[in-house]
């Protein structure tokens, strides 16, 4: 892959976790306000999310590494985990 081809990669994928992150904090944000019923099927969403977001994290954490052995050079941050 070029070197603009991984930059655009790692951005994309920091996006899809800042995305998945937003989520889980408006999923956890809304959950007192809904029924019994609800709340449970809400925490699984809520759960389920959070393991994409992790799973999203170990691929981005690879991925860095692999664009450093590569000798591509990222300017920005890993995100922070939940």
């Amino acid at each position: 892959m070029s070197p603009v081809a991984e930059a655009e990669f790692l951005r994309l994928l920091k996006e899809d976790i800042d995305y998945f992150e937003r989520t889980v904090d408006l999923f956890e944000e809304l959950i007192p306000h809904l029924s019994a019923t609800v709340q449970d099927q809400w925490r699984l969403q809520v759960q389920s999310r959070k393991n994409f977001a992790l799973e999203l994290v170990i691929l981005l954490e690879k991925a860095e590494e692999a664009a450093r052995v590569a000798g591509i050079t990222d300017s920005c941050n890993r995100p922070d985990l939940f």
